[in-house]
């Protein structure tokens, strides 16, 4: 009997934690979208030479999301500062918990830039929630996916939190396609996909062909074989920190646009090969 009791506190203070972890990253991505900003304007050109204005979402002070300083990496503000053409597009996060401060750096910048009309949709992704303990995960049905509002703050981080107290996955190869997939059966438009990711492997890269429209990858770190793939095969891009790919149709398919150097302020120049 004082097993068993023993084992019920055990359960019951590992669900307080977890849920106290869900709700302190909520908290966190709610305060990081709050924060005092410069309100520098930003000015771009997209790929047809049109000059736009966006505001910068860097912040006056330092904030931490899981333990993660967001000056750190600005990847992704490089990135929707240097894309104005991407508009109306089905967001795709990787939710493990390496990428905790990643989906705040997304809101904030679509709440500072509403007038843009960045996202269509979100989707996050944890890999099956913690579905390791259970067995082995099946292809195309890992699950661990999430649909936030991303119109409405509070049923936003809800859901966020509710994604981080259900688990980070458990191993490293992600459900990258099954999240992209799932995205693309709840919008029957042509809208493409910007996916958030950092450098793992893609689970279940296999299911690429049923990828439809163009899939914009960003790495919060280096590249990796899978996301160039996936950006390749689709006619997409990939961006990572100092580096940028275009395999989109602009290019007829003869040629690729690189960019070895990435500028907040400027596109990449285009190199016709």
């Amino acid at each position: 009997m004082k097993k068993l009791i023993l084992s019920m506190i055990l359960v019951a203070t590992g669900s307080t934690i977890a849920t106290a972890q869900g709700a302190k990253i909520a908290n966190e991505i709610r305060n990081y979208m709050n924060a005092e900003s410069s309100d520098e304007m930003i000015e771009v050109k997209d790929k047809a030479g049109k000059t736009h204005y966006v505001r910068s979402a860097a912040t006056t002070s330092t904030y931490h999301i899981g333990g993660q300083n967001t000056a750190s990496n600005s990847v992704i503000f490089d990135a929707f500062n240097s894309h104005p053409e991407w508009v109306d597009m089905n967001v795709v996060v990787d939710w493990t918990g390496s990428m905790y401060s990643y989906v705040g750096q997304v809101v904030r910048w679509h709440h500072l830039n509403k007038d843009k009309q960045l996202i269509n949709s979100m989707v996050l992704f944890n890999d099956g929630d913690d579905k390791i303990r259970q067995g082995p995960k099946v292809i195309g049905r890992t699950g661990g996916i999430y649909y936030p509002n991303h119109l409405n703050i509070d049923d936003f981080l809800k859901t966020v939190a509710t994604a981080v107290d259900n688990g980070g996955g458990g191993d490293a190869p992600e459900n990258d396609l099954e999240a992209i997939i799932a995205s693309q059966n709840r919008d029957e438009s042509n809208r493409p996909f910007v996916l958030i990711a950092d450098a793992t492997n893609i689970k279940d890269i296999s299911l690429i062909h049923q990828i439809k429209r163009p899939v914009h990858v960003i790495m919060c770190d280096g590249p990796s074989n899978d996301y160039i793939q996936l950006a390749r095969t689709t006619g997409g891009s990939i961006t990572w920190p100092g580096g940028y790919t275009d395999y989109s149709t602009t290019c007829n398919h003869a040629c690729v646009t690189t960019c070895t150097v990435r500028h907040v302020h400027q596109l990449c120049d285009v190199a016709h090969h």
